[in-house]
């Protein structure tokens, strides 16, 4: 439900820049940021853009690629893995596609008008970071590009997303529940991921069948679902050198024309992936005042994929303790989660206490273990955990 803010600021700062063909911006750890979440999410040209206001059918594969008559879109990838000797190391790879302009700046011209080759109304960023645990490292990386059949761009049939050589491209013939295995592969700096994950479980509708509301106001929604437990193999390279891994991953699909609540400030949002075959999913808006928000929520999904909503007042969420960022403000690292109704107390620790992305819009992202009760039976886990507004200038 997250990823909207980054593609509303990603372009307020192109703007200012004046730097529309920017193609490649990698790890910077002088990157200053002056913008909130908040501040971004307010703003932005919506006319003539679709907006979720209903649920909707979803149909795959179609859903699987891009949605364009809407402002902004993401393909969100988090994993934890392990190598045989159990090194352990979590990866994100995401791509983000927003519109600059409600038509294709080719189909809006004149057919006489010859059209620039690098004029586009797509724009794509993207982010990919790799948590190495035993060696205590964070790596992160940034990239923006225009849409263009050679630099970025999202397709359908057959499914891909690329930004420049990171790719996230279907596997023909191995699909599951209808799901396609998914190749990722991203590099920079000789930091690289070469990934296949194929589904263990069915799609995951998040919010009402899929329509995920984010505040009080008409059209504040996303069209959201998930693929909770991707079994995963391959390689991530590190200065510390290759290392073959196998573990799970998590893809979040979202698309929307929308922003925050003029009272919202930002969001903890969990991914937690358990040894019972379960998955939660759960996001906590929070208010400018610091508390949480009433359209937090989440679901549980169970070991045969069916799922179970919940929401604020189902969780009881405690912070355990803080971490001091040296380049911005103070985060949450450690947390208490139960659903008192449910039977569930997780304890949920960070991997490495900074897992913070100095980039464009600084937030925090970063693998997490778990380890607590579920029905009065020990269970432990690995996850992911987002934190927007923190370290920003509100």
């Amino acid at each position: 439900m997250k990823k909207a803010a980054f593609i509303i600021l990603f372009i307020l700062l192109m703007l200012s820049a004046g730097t529309y063909f920017l193609t490649k911006k990698s790890f910077n750890p002088e990157i200053n940021t002056s913008l909130s979440v908040s501040k971004a999410m307010s703003g932005g040209d919506t006319a003539g853009y679709r907006k979720a206001l209903h649920p909707r059918e979803f149909v795959f594969p179609p859903d699987f690629g891009p949605h364009p008559d809407y402002k902004t879109e993401w393909w969100y990838f988090t994993g934890n893995l392990q190598s045989a000797s159990r090194r352990h190391f979590g990866f994100q790879l995401t791509i983000f596609r927003t519109a600059i302009s409600h038509s294709e700046s080719s189909d809006s011209a004149a057919p006489s008008e010859k059209v620039s080759p690098w004029r586009s109304s797509q724009v794509y960023m993207g982010h990919f970071t790799i948590t190495d645990a035993d060696n205590k490292k964070f790596y992160f990386f940034e990239r923006f590009s225009r849409g263009s059949e050679k630099l970025a761009g999202a397709a359908a049939k057959p499914f891909r997303v690329w930004l420049e050589d990171w790719e996230i491209t279907e596997i023909p013939g191995k699909e599951s529940y209808g799901i396609p295995a998914f190749h990722l592969k991203a590099e920079d700096n000789g930091v690289l991921i070469d990934l296949t994950l194929k589904s263990l479980k069915p799609v995951v509708l998040q919010g009402n069948k899929g329509l995920s509301l984010k505040g009080p106001e008409k059209g504040n929604a996303s069209y959201y679902y998930s693929l909770t437990r991707l079994l995963t193999n391959g390689v991530i390279k590190t200065s510390n050198g290759d290392f073959s891994l196998t573990g799970f991953s998590w893809m979040d699909r979202e698309w929307s024309t929308s922003a925050l609540g003029r009272n919202q400030a930002g969001w903890d949002w969990f991914s937690l992936q358990m040894n019972n075959s379960k998955e939660i999913m759960y996001y906590q808006m929070r208010q400018k005042n610091g508390m949480a928000d009433s359209f937090s929520q989440g679901l549980i999904v169970n070991e045969d994929g069916s799922s179970e909503p919940i929401k604020k007042e189902d969780v009881k969420l405690e912070v355990l303790d803080y971490w001091n960022s040296p380049v911005s403000g103070k985060y949450p690292s450690g947390w208490r989660l139960s659903v008192p109704g449910k039977d569930i107390n997780l304890e949920i620790i960070p991997y490495l206490s900074n897992q913070e992305l100095n980039v464009s819009v600084r937030y925090w992202e970063g693998a997490v273990k778990i380890k607590g009760t579920w029905n009065n039976r020990p269970v432990e886990g690995n996850g992911y955990v987002e934190l927007t507004g923190y370290g920003e200038v509100l």
